[in-house]
């Protein structure tokens, strides 16, 4: 039962990631992977809060949304790809923005997230 969980979570993150992605492109300058920019930072954001939210919940919904959904959703491979993209087509600029606004803003946003859920569950240490 664990596997499913993070088989149909793992599926509906990864068609919420594309279907997020190319939403969030058609606002903004194609240059930069503002899509996946966008996904790792929500994704970051939404586990940090879940993190102190499922605390009390059947692991099966820590593995579902944790570990399937937020695994599918967030992008770290495309993200790892379009950095180096960046660097092998000579825009060693571009890669570095790309490098630092997915580490900072990602654990900002999973502060972000924890701060605004520990409010109504804390997490056991």
């Amino acid at each position: 039962m664990d596997y499913l969980c993070v088989f149909i979570g793992g599926g509906a993150g990864s068609l919420l990631r594309f279907i997020s992605i190319q939403f969030v492109n058609q606002f903004f300058d194609s240059k930069y992977s503002t899509g996946t920019l966008f996904v790792n930072c929500f994704g970051a954001f939404v586990v940090g809060f879940l993190v102190n939210k499922l605390v009390p919940f059947d692991v099966k919904w820590r593995l579902f949304f944790i570990t399937g959904f937020l695994g599918g959703y967030t992008t770290f491979s495309t993200y790892a790809l379009e950095t180096v993209r960046y660097f092998t087509d000579g825009n060693l600029k571009q890669g570095i923005i790309n490098i630092l606004l997915n580490n900072v803003l990602s654990l900002l946003f999973v502060l972000l997230g924890m701060g605004l859920s520990s409010d109504f569950i804390k997490s056991p240490r």
